[in-house]
């Protein structure tokens, strides 16, 4: 049973790709490897982690878009991968999506009303034809475009505008749940503050959640409730996004807060610059044990041995380390991994 208040959630979630390794054969990567992940309702779940490490395989099995080679997806307590037909379709209006790029993900031949009111076309039932017109000019409005701005096409809009249209066309099937996969990354700053806000507005006044996916971790602060670190293919540290980014509890979301200038800890204090050394290791072929432990400045024997469990007890602060930090260490470390400080 899902707890209270959950609306998605991934238990175990495993996904695999083949690829190339020689010319003898190929080898499995493992995109996502065993991620359990929960949003609750009228939340945001931040996602973050470096290029490559799974999170935009992880949101396309949360959307159906892959199925997952182990695991389960649950929305309201039920598989999606379960249902067919018309349940089908019903259940893939509540779960949308916002694209990274906004010119990329809009048809140029189509107009802003035509590429918000095309998903109706296969959701016939929501929105009445005579009814769409009006439905699209409130929808503009919601995002902050003018009515009139329904006939004109997307190389006629800027990039916060186009994107704007993606959202609208993401809220057109009225969702429960929206991901966004690196909604503002391809925006000016001034630019992504307007949308950063718009989708917190939109949230506040339709009881939307969230799955926000960035490597940013100046606009994850900003926007998330909760937050989920992720390195190859797992979830190394979950939590309240003030105390990930406040006490981060696992090495790696230590180095990645301290790499964020403009993210001082609190009262003032400079967080020290983490300069990780060692091997950067490849997708296909993880290190045994903790996967972060050929970077990182606090690994022993154990970490190769063993696979770090979280805490019993589903406390709301969890990190996948044998030895996290109970706050972020302000004086120089080395081990095995060879990481280092620096001021």
């Amino acid at each position: 049973m899902p707890e209270p208040g959950t609306l998605l959630e991934a238990r175990g979630l495993t996904k695999s790709f083949a690829v190339p390794r020689t010319a003898k054969g190929s080898t499995r990567l493992r995109a996502v490897d065993g991620v359990d992940l929960r949003l609750g309702r009228g939340e945001t779940l931040g996602l973050v982690g470096e290029s490559g490490c799974g999170k935009s395989t992880l949101a396309r099995m949360l959307l159906m878009l892959e199925r997952p080679d182990e695991g389960t997806v649950r929305f309201e307590g039920v598989d999606p991968f379960t249902l067919s037909g018309a349940k089908l379709l019903a259940w893939r209006r509540k779960v949308q999506m916002v694209f990274q790029d906004p010119f990329g993900s809009l048809n140029p031949r189509l107009c802003a009303a035509d590429l918000i009111s095309e998903p109706w076309l296969t959701h016939r039932g929501l929105v009445p034809a005579p009814k769409r017109a009006a439905r699209v000019a409130e929808l503009l409005e919601m995002v902050g475009l003018r009515p009139s701005d329904a006939r004109r096409y997307p190389q006629e809009f800027s990039g916060g505008q186009r994107q704007r249209i993606g959202i609208a066309r993401a809220l057109a099937l009225e969702p429960d749940v929206v991901v966004c996969d690196e909604p503002v990354s391809a925006l000016d700053l001034s630019v992504q503050a307007q949308v950063l806000n718009l989708l917190s507005d939109l949230r506040d006044e339709l009881g939307l959640s969230y799955v926000f996916i960035s490597h940013d971790l100046s606009v994850v602060r900003h926007v998330a409730d909760r937050v989920a670190v992720m390195y190859l293919g797992r979830i190394v540290e979950s939590g309240p996004a003030e105390e990930v980014f406040d006490r981060p509890h696992h090495p790696y979301t230590a180095a990645l807060l301290s790499a964020a200038p403009s993210l001082a800890a609190t009262g003032g204090a400079k967080r020290e610059r983490i300069l990780l050394t060692g091997e950067i290791p490849s997708p296909a072929d993880p290190p045994s044990g903790c996967r972060f432990r050929t970077r990182c400045w606090r690994a022993e024997d154990v970490c190769a041995e063993a696979v770090p469990v979280p805490p019993l007890g589903e406390p709301s602060h969890t990190a996948e380390c044998h030895f996290p930090l109970e706050e972020t260490p302000a004086v120089a470390g080395s081990g095995p991994g060879g990481g280092s400080r620096s001021a």
